[in-house]
């Protein structure tokens, strides 16, 4: 047995019950204070809410520590695809909200088609003018 245990076995059988020993009450002096709440309402809110948002703050702490680390021509890829993606999903939106409906393209067709006969009644008129000269 090592020496300490022994003087700390030989101190207890020789001691009695109700004198405390000075290791004992060397060891009492050790404990620190338990960590209590405050009694007061408002300190208690105050705990509460650095336990709540305290965890916020380490997680973007540990966020931007990362960021740091992070190599910046990677970070620059990233954003580029990121923004090709956005752009593609954009122009994908806009050609289907931009569509013609049916009746949008009857009609353009129609106008086309009168612009076209205009242009052939007007040469084939100066045609015919031609002719009879």
């Amino acid at each position: 047995m090592s020496s300490r245990l022994a003087r700390q076995s030989l101190d207890l059988l020789t001691s009695s019950p109700t004198k405390k020993t000075n290791q004992s009450a060397s060891h009492e002096s050790k404990k620190q204070p338990k960590i209590k709440l405050p009694k007061i309402n408002k300190g208690i809110k105050k705990v509460k809410h650095e336990i709540r948002y305290g965890r916020h703050q380490k997680t973007r702490a540990l966020q931007a520590e990362i960021q740091k680390r992070d190599n910046p021509i990677e970070k620059l890829k990233t954003e580029e695809e990121a923004l090709d993606e956005r752009m593609k999903r954009n122009v994908q939106i806009m050609k289907r909200a931009l569509r013609s409906s049916s009746l949008e393209k009857k009609i353009h067709k129609e106008v086309i088609q009168e612009r076209f006969a205009k242009k052939t009644k007007k040469w084939s008129s100066k045609v015919e003018d031609s002719d009879s000269e």
